[in-house]
């Protein structure tokens, strides 16, 4: 069989649009559950959001490869969904230093991209895709303070974007590409994720707490003065 992208175009593979109202709003609900999980517990939960990241990641473009080379077979796209986001997973689990860092990588990607957007200067997206490096970096520095950032914003934006589903339908992806401006969809949308975020962090950082092995350290170290 030829591969060539031009016997298979992109097309093929479903949009969000395309799917039934019911397997769209199921789709979009699992979306905020796992936003909510990811905004508010996302730092008590490290190893569990490390391995799901991967499976999003991994179960998505193998979802997505699937339906490129299947010209859309619905079984294809959820085996390679399954199996891509099982070894994604698999991968970041126990890969932990890759898994800090891939968020650290997202949350830079998607706050420069919602500071940027407006942006039409040439360096723009290297300057989203440096932003997204250097968040990974930084979080793989120091840990603890980033990762409940990280995480509340990640969460943040898959909620209010799958709340925004719900209230404008899936033209909301036409008003992500609008102007940021006050009273315009995308400002709303912005700024309540920014708020949600904050939010959510600050309910990481008052919820945390430290782990047992650590707390005995620090209980030996005052025993021993």
């Amino acid at each position: 069989m030829d591969l060539s992208p031009d016997l298979i175009p992109f097309d093929h593979v479903p949009k969000l649009t395309e799917l039934s109202a019911s397997g769209a709003n199921a789709a979009v609900a699992a979306a905020v559950a796992v936003g909510t999980l990811y905004c508010f517990l996302g730092y008590r939960v490290l190893k569990f959001i490390i391995g799901l990241t991967g499976f999003i990641l991994a179960g998505a473009s193998a979802a997505f490869l699937a339906g490129w080379l299947s010209q859309g077979n619905p079984i294809a796209m959820a085996a390679g969904a399954v199996l891509g986001g099982l070894a994604g997973a698999m991968a970041l689990f126990f890969l932990y230093h890759v898994g800090i860092f891939s968020l650290g990588l997202l949350a830079g990607i998607l706050i420069a991209f919602n500071v940027l957007a407006d942006s039409v200067e040439p360096w723009a997206p290297w300057a989203i895709l440096g932003a997204g490096a250097a968040g990974g970096l930084v979080a793989l520095l120091i840990e603890r303070p980033v990762i409940p950032i990280a995480t509340g914003a990640l969460g943040a934006w898959m909620v209010v974007c799958g709340i925004a589903h719900f209230l404008l339908g899936p033209d909301f992806l036409t008003a992500l590409r609008g102007p940021l401006q006050f009273g315009e969809t995308r400002w709303y949308i912005v700024v309540s994720w920014a708020v949600l975020a904050v939010a959510g962090t600050l309910a990481q950082f008052a919820t945390y707490r430290r782990p047992r092995t650590e707390i005995k350290e620090v209980v030996v170290r005052e025993v021993e003065r």
